[in-house]
């Protein structure tokens, strides 16, 4: 009873810190193309100022884990927030390609910082048995912010015009700020005793290089013999791949592809975008709504890999829906299997990377976890977009349905527990 009211006192105001932080972000994605003016800022400059964020994640992830392992957890998270206070306020304040790049360059920084941070604490205040289930919750605050902050940032440039609406979104991320500063203690001494094992050496004036040398080597060291660490990676980047990158940079191309410039529901005609938006919206709450159950059923009943394969047989389904879609229900049915499959796989496959996780190291573990994220969701809109200048936007969701494939064919040849009575391994093991 104590651990679940510690438990909830953390991811209470971690989760909402984490929701309120994205409000900024999601309404670039939201409104950026159509304020080109107002910015200063041409077509093609949308796109690099949309995706140069998560290039600075990449080899960020990894050095922020290994900080969060040497500094604690606290510090950083809301040094994460309050860069992201600053760089959303600077939304509304910069014009030009330049002042525009060095808010998103910070607001790279400030989300590797706020993401790693978050699901270190996530794993420190859990356990083998409720780790799928606080997991689960934590990925509904997210799925959370993914779906009302594009709505919520909509709203606002439609009301008040664009820069207004971001210096409030920016206020409203530092509403989350105060909470993680009042409300969100230190959690690295809650993690079983496990960060306090080793001892954390103080960091030398050749701090660059000495972090880049210490978190190549732990990054191998963990990768090294662990093929469930790999593969857990690999399902991750294919979950966000096809979900968080080709799905939803396409939903709307999909339904104009289809119905052309309004979508017709009996007496009711909605725009592409405003149809797209709404299903991009609906996908992400029913995400959140799934992660804590799919936790659960993980933790309390069949195990993480039962539940992966699953996800991975939905996920499947519902693209394979989309490759052959003719209609609104079909779409709407094929994108809540990938919303079903997305949330099960996010909140199952972060708790196995924490079962996975070995003594002292959930900074360097969640740090290439979510760059294998990054690398993921990133790599969807680029291909996706390259394909579709040769290929119909049938073969691109085609090519995540045999991706999914591709994941069962991986845990059905390396883990001989998923087609025989299920093994108990401990952390950091790997059972043949």
């Amino acid at each position: 009873m104590m651990q679940g009211r510690t438990s909830s006192r953390i991811l209470t105001p971690l989760g909402l810190a984490v929701c309120l932080s994205l409000l900024g972000d999601l309404t670039l994605y939201t409104v950026l193309v159509t304020q080109l003016d107002e910015v200063g800022l041409s077509l093609a400059a949308v796109g690099v100022m949309l995706g140069i964020n998560r290039l600075v994640r990449i080899p960020g992830n990894t050095l922020t884990g290994v900080l969060l392992d040497r500094w604690g957890r606290r510090r950083l998270f809301i040094f994460g927030m309050l860069l992201g206070v600053l760089s959303t306020a600077s939304y509304g304040l910069a014009r030009g390609f330049w002042p525009f790049l060095v808010s998103r360059l910070a607001w790279g920084i400030a989300w590797t910082c706020i993401n790693v941070g978050g699901m270190v604490m996530v794993l420190d205040i859990s356990t083998r048995s409720n780790r799928g289930r606080l997991t689960g919750i934590y990925n509904t605050w997210l799925q959370a912010g993914l779906a009302l902050s594009p709505l919520v940032g909509g709203f606002l440039v439609d009301t008040i015009s664009f820069r207004p609406a971001m210096l409030v979104c920016a206020g409203l991320t530092a509403i989350g700020l105060a909470v993680a500063v009042v409300a969100l203690p230190e959690t690295a001494q809650l993690a079983g005793g496990d960060t306090q094992q080793e001892p954390r050496p103080a960091l030398r004036l050749d701090l660059r290089r000495r972090l880049n040398s210490i978190s190549w080597r732990r990054t191998r060291g963990l990768l090294r013999g662990n093929r469930d660490l790999v593969a857990t990676s690999l399902l991750l980047l294919i979950t966000l791949f096809a979900g968080e990158g080709v799905a939803l940079s396409t939903t709307s191309l999909l339904l104009q592809r289809h119905f052309g410039p309004a979508v017709v529901l009996g007496h009711l005609a909605l725009g592409v975008a405003t149809a797209g938006g709404i299903l991009l919206a609906l996908r992400s709450l029913l995400a959140g709504a799934v992660g804590p159950l799919a936790g659960h059923l993980s933790d309390a009943h069949t195990g993480r890999w039962p539940v992966i394969v699953g996800s991975l047989v939905i996920g499947a389904a519902g693209f394979g829906l989309l490759s052959f879609a003719a209609s609104p229900a079909t779409i709407v049915l094929g994108v809540i299997l990938g919303a079903v499959s997305g949330g099960a796989a996010l909140a199952t496959l972060a708790a196995q990377m924490g079962d996975l996780t070995p003594p002292g190291r959930e900074g360097v573990v969640m740090g290439l976890y979510a760059t294998v994220g990054d690398v993921g969701s990133m790599a969807g809109p680029f291909l996706a977009f390259a394909m579709l200048s040769v290929v119909d936007l049938q073969w691109v969701y085609l090519l995540c349905t045999f991706g999914f494939l591709a994941g069962l064919g991986l845990i059905w040849r390396i883990h001989p527990s998923t087609r025989s009575t299920p093994v108990t391994c401990g952390q950091g093991d790997v059972l043949e």
